[in-house]
Parts: structure tokens; sequence; C-alpha cells
């Protein structure tokens, strides 16, 4: 099985909504949407979802139906992380990523780190959860760690 596989339909319509909602000005871009199926630890932390511009050979390989010439982002989630996320805090991830894309006054995709200004808005729209992510870290990261033993106790039991 590859690391990293197509999402769903249940997603892409969460990402169509998000995006019309609140992003109307990324609408334009080409946004794939996948899934690793490993975990992924960016400064001792589980990486819920992340957002890359794509360079010139991974648009090559992106193109199809959809993308002709290939795709301006890719935005990459913890397929733990969404299976275990309620409603709303796939809503947040999602909006949470998109907010990192910007379409420069050049009309070039760049992306905007986490200590921009802007996150307050994100701040303001999670008001009544702001503990989501870190509630979410701290499940996915516990079932992680609980698969890890398992996968010890079961090796144990082989030999």
């Amino acid at each position: 099985m590859s690391r990293f596989i197509d999402v769903d339909d249940s997603i892409v319509e969460i990402f169509l909504n998000t995006l019309e909602e609140r992003f109307p000005s990324l609408i334009q871009l080409k946004i794939k949407l996948i899934f690793d199926t490993k975990k992924r630890v960016k400064q001792g932390k589980i990486c819920l979802a992340c957002v890359e511009l794509a360079n010139d050979k991974i648009k090559y390989f992106s193109k199809d139906d959809i993308a002709t010439e290939g795709y301006d982002v890719v935005i990459i989630f913890d397929r733990k992380a969404w299976e275990l996320a309620n409603e709303s805090d796939r809503k947040r991830i999602m909006s949470h990523e998109l907010r990192h894309i910007l379409i420069n006054e050049k009309g070039e995709v760049k992306l905007i780190p986490h200590d921009v200004s802007d996150f307050v808005i994100e701040q303001k729209l999670n008001k009544d959860d702001i503990e989501w992510a870190s509630r979410l870290v701290t499940l996915v990261t516990d079932i992680y760690e609980q698969e890890k033993e398992m996968g010890k106790h079961q090796k144990k039991e082989k030999k």
C-alpha cells in the first residue's frame, strides 16, 4: 500500500464548502487533497495536516482530468487524525490549512507561516472550542502510541 492515498468525496465536499464560504479568492487554484497513512511529526508534535506548494516535478506528475497542467497546491491530511476528528474539527483543519495559502498581487501562490496575524481569524472562528487542536493531537498521539505498543507485543508473540 502506498503511503499517500486519495481522499474520499466527503472530504472534497468539506473542502469545497470551506473554500466557497471562507476562501473564494482561492477557487481559481488547483488544490490536490491526499491522505498520509503514516505519522508525521513536526517540532515534536503530530502534524494533523500540512500544505505544500507544488514544484514543477509535482505539477508534472499530478496532471489529471481536473488539473491538466498539474496542481498548484497539495494539502496532506493525517488519515488517522481525519478519521478520529468530528465534523467540526474536520472543518477547522480544512480552514486552517487553506488559511496558509495566499495569492499575492503578482498572482503568485505563496504560503503564509503560522506566526502571521491572519491566524487570529481562525482563533476567533474557533472561540467555542479553542482547545480543539490540542485535544485532537493528544487523541491521535495516544492512538499511534497504542498501535506502536501493540506492534511490539505482536513481535514478541511471534518469537
